[in-house]
């Protein structure tokens, strides 16, 4: 038979592992929650600079089309 039994200062090394992986996991998710934060950010972000730019892009057309096309005095 096999002697299935630890050694307790391994045990206690092995317990102090797992501590550190649980802090490091928790850790790690508190980045990757912050992370996406601030790509929903930076989402929302470029959708209005989007906007605001087609809406300045669509107003110089228009003055440019009308000094272009029409007659003044």
């Amino acid at each position: 038979m096999t002697d299935d039994t630890i050694d307790r200062r391994d045990y206690g090394r092995l317990e102090q592992k797992v501590a550190q992986l649980t802090a490091d996991v928790h850790e790690l998710k508190e980045t990757v929650e912050a992370m996406r934060d601030m790509m929903q950010q930076a989402q929302g972000g470029w959708k209005t600079l989007m906007a605001v730019g087609g809406a300045a892009a669509a107003l110089s057309s228009g003055v440019s089309w009308m000094i272009a096309h029409l007659k003044f005095a």
